[in-house]
């Protein structure tokens, strides 16, 4: 179940008192949080999910149940606002009512708490260049930690793929962080930034170091791998295109998360280029992870995370940015998580400055 489909089943089918029934169609009609499936879509569904209505007519009626009765205003629960009306975009309208909520559910599922602002100066927008490693700073991406997980416990390795500064190696500090509690088979994570690596011997030194073991390679290291079962999380896997890194062992790395039920090593890879770029497939030099890693798209932001994000960073100070500051940061960071620090950043430093003054 990805992190749409937990929020429509425990924030809306059960919050709602949806039965099975009822729970099934609104997963078949909206699958996503910007698709809807018409009611001939969610019928046609009937042939693979025999939970589901067979016939369009049947599913119209059973959406109305949902809108008029499961839906309406409460005393005590906010309703859908036009659960009574009738109008053909009413499964879009009731779409665009979830999302700002999905939004706001993902931020509770990320535990990001707005950090107590100790002096009115202090800026929440923080930290600007480093990595992040307290999870309560992480934001707005519950979604790609979920699939990573999914396909890790799926039995797949993983690549992340962003442009630099995206926010992959903060998303690899997480990884580490929750392995312990999302993974279905215990693998003890460990992180390790080839940035610091310039050949063979200083990753092989780097990885033991992290294991607690005396420098070892070949089957040596491989008993000791199979003993401890590792998610392996590669920072910077560019850096193993250079010259100072052999085929050999990226392609120990390859069998070494590959072709078992139960492999020493779960990979997840970092990387600014896709796979088959960085590491172009050849007959004399076939590329190490083609089959293994299963690429994860690092995005830039959309516009209900990049307020989101402010929104919640602000709570705890006397600022709020005004909705043209908001707009410019949105296109001038393009939703690039970094960009959009510093200039939040030097924005709440000059309304700092303005309110200094005015003391």
């Amino acid at each position: 179940m990805n992190s749409w489909e937990a929020f429509l089943v425990m924030e809306v089918c059960r919050k709602y008192g949806l039965s099975q029934k009822e729970e099934t169609i609104i997963l078949a009609k909206f699958p996503n949080e910007n698709t809807v499936n018409d009611n001939n879509q969610v019928a046609e569904q009937s042939l693979e999910n025999p939970e589901l209505p067979i016939s369009a007519d049947t599913v119209r009626r059973q959406m109305w149940t949902i809108y008029n009765e499961r839906f309406s205003p409460l005393q005590d629960r906010e309703g859908f606002p036009d659960y009574n009306q009738r109008s053909r975009d009413k499964d879009s309208r009731f779409l665009a009512w979830l999302q700002p909520k999905y939004s706001a559910w993902l931020r509770t599922q990320n535990s990001y708490v707005a950090p107590p602002v100790n002096n009115f100066t202090d800026n929440p927008f923080i930290p600007l260049n480093d990595i992040i490693t307290e999870q309560h700073q992480l934001f707005g991406r519950e979604r790609e930690i979920t699939r990573v997980f999914e396909t890790l416990n799926s039995g797949s390795s993983v690549a992340l793929i962003g442009e630099r500064k995206i926010g992959k190696s903060s998303l690899l500090k997480a990884i580490e962080q929750q392995a312990q509690h999302r993974l279905l088979k215990p693998r003890k994570a460990i992180y390790l930034n080839l940035g610091l690596c310039f050949k063979d011997d200083d990753f092989y030194e780097y990885l033991c170091d992290e294991m607690r073991i005396a420098v070892s390679k070949g089957w040596q290291l491989i008993r000791e791998l199979q003993k401890q079962q590792l998610l392996l999380l590669l920072d910077e896997i560019q850096q193993m295109t250079w010259d100072g890194f052999t085929r050999e062992l990226r392609q120990q790395l390859r069998g070494l998360a590959d072709g078992q039920v139960n492999p020493p090593l779960r990979l997840v890879i970092a990387a600014r280029e896709h796979l088959d770029v960085l590491f172009p497939d050849s007959r004399d030099n076939p590329s190490p992870f083609e089959g293994v890693c299963i690429e994860e798209l690092i995005q830039p932001w959309d516009e209900n995370t990049v307020r989101g994000f402010i929104s919640i960073r602000l709570a705890n100070t006397q600022v709020n940015f005004t909705e043209e500051e908001i707009i410019q940061f949105i296109q001038e960071s393009s939703g690039h998580p970094q960009r959009l620090m510093h200039l939040c950043h030097r924005t709440y430093l000059r309304y700092m400055e303005r309110m200094n003054t005015e003391l």
